[in-house]
């Protein structure tokens, strides 16, 4: 029938069911009956009617997240539920889903009155562990190493939390590591085949075997930090210091403020901080020593 909208491809991320008009590159593809966000080509808004964040390639409100990646794609995140996307240029399919994977759904996570952290989560000895951090800080690396260490991933770079259960839990994402060639290099995998995140870039998406598709509840949370020490120091976090970390590593929080979403997010801080054990692990810059850092982790366990 004219103006029913086809959607070719569907997925499962973040413990919901996606339907896409474009591919995303990363995303499990997925049979299901019906979607709870729908991710459309078309036209995208120039600005928003009302903004309560903005900055250099954002603007927000309560229901509407609209951001512009130059020769890539603009893209407008509304209500929690669809995704419109709007090509700019020639970008690959790659380039216009690194935006949907990370961004679009990252803010989206929001719009649902959930908790997104930037932050990677594995499972090491059966044991759930969150690793927050500022970008380059180590995260995917070391997700990366756990992994191939015998670890299984949960989610890479966007760790969106749950409180349904007796104790909080991570929705898996999707089994991808998104990973800089020198981090491929220093984990000794080789980067021909893979796909591209960004074509200037040398960072390419890492499909991972090990994969957790169910609802881990965490056993602990490291904070991932570095300083120009040569030592490797481990600290626990308490009190209200646990509530102003989970904000600085909470993934988008420059879009909230102001608006319900942060007095949602308020809540959901504090029942984490509450439940789940915090560790900072402040490693020296430079060259990422995964081996001497899973050995620490293990040590606080």
């Amino acid at each position: 029938m004219p103006g029913i909208k086809k959607y070719p491809y569907s997925y499962r991320a973040f413990g919901l069911n996606i339907r896409s008009q474009i591919p995303i590159t990363g995303f499990t593809p997925a049979h299901i009956e019906a979607a709870d966000v729908h991710v459309n080509e078309g036209s995208v808004p120039d600005a928003l009617g009302k903004v309560i964040n903005k900055g250099v390639l954002y603007e927000s409100n309560e229901n509407e997240f609209l951001f512009r990646i130059e020769n890539v794609a603009s893209y407008y995140v509304r209500k929690g539920r669809e995704i419109i996307v709007q090509k700019l240029g020639h970008a690959s399919d790659g380039e216009i889903a690194a935006f949907i994977t990370g961004t679009s759904f990252g803010f989206l996570m929001h719009q649902r009155h959930l908790l997104p952290l930037h932050a990677c989560t594995v499972i090491l000895n059966d044991k759930c562990l969150v690793f927050a951090g500022i970008s380059g800080a180590g995260k995917s690396t070391l997700a990366m190493a756990i992994v191939k260490a015998g670890g299984i991933l949960v989610a890479d770079d966007i760790s969106v939390i749950e409180f349904s259960g007796q104790k909080p839990a991570v929705y898996p994402a999707f089994p991808v590591i998104k990973i800089w060639e020198d981090s491929l290099k220093h984990l000794e995998i080789p980067s021909s085949g893979l796909e591209p995140v960004r074509g200037e870039l040398k960072k390419y998406y890492l499909p991972v075997s090990n994969f957790h598709d169910s609802f881990p509840a965490i056993y602990h949370l490291f904070i991932l930090n570095t300083h120009n020490k040569t030592d490797l120091l481990t600290k626990s976090v308490q009190g209200k210091d646990k509530f102003s970390v989970l904000k600085k590593h909470t993934y988008l929080f420059r879009g909230i403020p102001k608006t319900g979403l942060e007095r949602e997010h308020f809540v959901l801080v504090n029942k984490l901080a509450m439940q789940v054990p915090i560790t900072l692990m402040t490693r020296p810059n430079g060259k990422l020593n995964t081996e001497k850092i899973i050995q620490a982790i293990l040590e606080v366990l």
